[in-house]
């Protein structure tokens, strides 16, 4: 069963399903921002602290061979040890295409950009399906992240040449400080939540 329910998942998730507009009430909104700040930070963890060491072993070049090749297996142990709840990240200008958007993922980065350019970022979003909510925190580019994701002009070319080994068809460059890279994406079964 465990593993059917990935698929599933990923199934519904996949944009054939449609969400409710009518917004969810106080409680069971905190209730699954709880839930879904806890997976963020359980992901967030496990992925800075091997990044860290990445980068401590051989800088910029080695952080590009860690992401393109242990990244998405972090990812996927943080979701065993999740066991219902589901997190990973999404961008609309990815790197890897297991982390292109859906439809519902698309609405929701552009919800943040617009939100962005107003200068009223949400800390987060929820939104429903049939049986589950998907909560969502916006991944914002810092200086830090220029050296991986900025103007390829500006790049080490050493990094450059390492990322366009491992990444082909990479998207994710040309940012600035302060643009909006991704979100975090959770999904979590109503049943987890008592006021779902």
């Amino acid at each position: 069963m465990r593993r059917v329910l990935p698929l599933l998942l990923a199934a519904l998730l996949t944009g054939c399903a449609s969400h409710q507009k009518k917004p969810l009430d106080k409680e069971t909104e905190k209730e699954v921002a709880s839930l879904g700040q806890m997976a963020v930070k359980k992901l967030m963890g496990e992925l800075k602290s091997n990044l860290g060491t990445a980068l401590k072993e051989g800088g910029f070049p080695k952080a590009i061979e860690f992401c393109s090749g242990k990244a998405e297996e972090l990812t996927e142990k943080v979701n065993k040890e999740l066991a219902v709840v589901k997190v990973k990240r999404v961008s609309d200008k990815f790197r890897n295409p297991k982390n292109r958007p859906d439809e519902l993922d698309q609405e929701v980065i552009n919800e943040f950009k617009e939100e962005l350019k107003e200068g009223k970022l949400s800390p987060y979003k929820v939104k429903k399906f049939d049986g589950y909510f998907v909560y969502y925190k916006p991944i914002l580019v810092s200086p830090f992240c220029l050296n991986c994701h900025g103007k390829p002009e500006s790049m080490n070319p050493e990094v450059l040449n390492a990322i366009r080994e491992k990444y082909p068809n990479d998207r994710a460059l040309n940012y600035r400080a302060g643009q909006l890279r991704g979100v975090f994406k959770v999904v979590i079964p109503e049943g987890e939540v008592k006021g779902g």
